[in-house]
């Protein structure tokens, strides 16, 4: 069975190669996609094909094809990419991930080391998995399938396939030997859909922050049975703020599904709901106040956008848009300007002492509130011999002059 299931599965599994740049240094990586339909699309990770300089598709025929990005979403880790291409390409079955069992066989497939279609077996070691997160910008939507089935470098981007050759998940990370984690297949197909059709993911937002409501916790609120996640911080102009809910509520019911988080981990599950449902439908929401329950009526917005878009210029420097996790992540006193992600070494800005995480506030008389604005001043101001920044730094203004005719002089000794 096992080796059937496999050479059913094969013919779907492709070979990626991805030349990335990170700064001004470039590197190739391996990875693995799943055709999921004849036109062409696969899916594969996100994180494979991030900054992506170009990508290099291999069918099972070993010919290779140029991969364009359709769409990628960070939060799940999840990108689709297109092929054109004459070959009649095999799409495979896909399951439904819900009803995989904790327990059950199962067969992951990809290219590990850049070993074409190599096969691990296993078992689905454990469902709704939530990965240790650090203070990233933008954290996973954590719902992980685990398996002990091997998923190696190159192996990210291939399926995960059950005994009836079934598609139940693109591979995502391996965390050491025996630690696999899975993207469920049912989420992967909502967002292949919506990628597809609108090229982007709208996902629920209410602009809380939320921590575990322990035993500690409880019994502090005098409820030592209560279980809830406890709000911790309103986000200004937010749905929650609109509403009225305040720092200290307990949310215990959403939309009729009790909530419950007693470890960071938990709170995956009620942060999930939140992102499930539909923008702009109203939402009731059971708090628990100063030991008095109540029901909230709240609008659920889009969630504000997680991926900044970057900006690479000519003087040897990069700036990203300032997102609101940025914002948050940062401690900004504000949202305008951009933010210096990279400076090379011994270039213009370097020269220049721009650092990273500068905020850039001014170019020459151009005052900059977002992303578009330091594209158009720049246009303006980049056959100056010198060009003026003005710059925030911690809680400091600096001025940053880039002197880029002298590297040109340089340049031409």
């Amino acid at each position: 069975m096992i080796i059937s299931v496999s050479n059913t599965i094969k013919p779907a599994v492709v070979h990626i190669e991805v030349v990335q740049k990170s700064g001004q240094i470039k590197y190739k990586s391996l990875a693995s996609g799943l055709v999921v339909d004849e036109r062409g699309y696969i899916l594969t990770n996100e994180h494979l094909v991030d900054k992506a300089q170009s990508i290099t598709v291999t069918l099972p025929s070993k010919i290779e094809y140029t991969g364009e990005i359709i769409g990628t979403d960070k939060q799940t880790d999840l990108a689709v990419i297109k092929i054109i291409t004459d070959e009649n390409l095999f799409v495979p079955k896909l399951g439904n991930s819900d009803e995989v069992k904790v327990g059950e066989w199962v067969i992951a497939v990809g290219n590990p080391y850049g070993f074409d279609r190599t096969v691990s077996f296993g078992i689905v070691s454990g469902k709704g998995r939530v990965l240790p997160q650090l203070p990233i910008e933008n954290p996973l939507i954590n719902d992980f399938i685990q398996t002990d089935a091997a998923i190696d470098p190159g192996s990210s981007g291939g399926p995960l396939v059950n005994l009836k050759g079934e598609v139940i998940g693109i591979n995502s990370i391996g965390l050491g030997r025996g630690q696999g984690f899975t993207i469920p297949m049912n989420t992967a197909n909502e967002v292949k859909d919506k990628l597809l059709t609108t090229g982007t993911i709208d996902r629920g937002w209410i602009g809380i922050a939320i921590q575990p409501l322990s035993r500690d916790y409880a019994k502090y609120y005098n409820k030592p049975d209560m279980e809830g996640v406890l709000i911790s911080d309103i986000i200004p102009d937010s749905p929650a703020e609109k509403a009225g809910l305040l720092p200290g509520d307990v949310i215990v019911e959403y939309m009729g599904e009790e909530v419950s988080a007693e470890k960071e981990e938990d709170l995956n599950k009620f942060q999930f709901l939140v992102s499930q449902t539909k923008v702009g439908e109203p939402a009731q929401i059971k708090i628990v106040r100063n030991g008095t329950p109540m029901t909230i009526r709240i609008e659920i917005a889009s969630q504000p956008k997680v991926k900044a878009d970057e900006y690479e210029t000519d003087f040897d420097f990069t700036v990203k848009e300032i997102t609101d996790a940025i914002f948050r992540l940062y401690m900004l006193d504000d949202k305008e300007g951009v933010l210096v992600s990279f400076v090379e070494v011994g270039g213009v800005a370097s020269t220049a002492q721009l650092q990273e995480d500068d905020i850039i506030k001014k170019v020459e008389e151009f005052e900059i509130k977002n992303l578009d604005d330091f594209k158009e001043s720049f246009k303006q101001v980049k056959d100056e011999k010198q060009i003026m920044l003005t710059v925030k730094r911690g809680k400091s203004k600096r001025f940053v002059l880039l002197l880029p005719e002298e590297e040109k002089m340089e340049e031409t000794e």
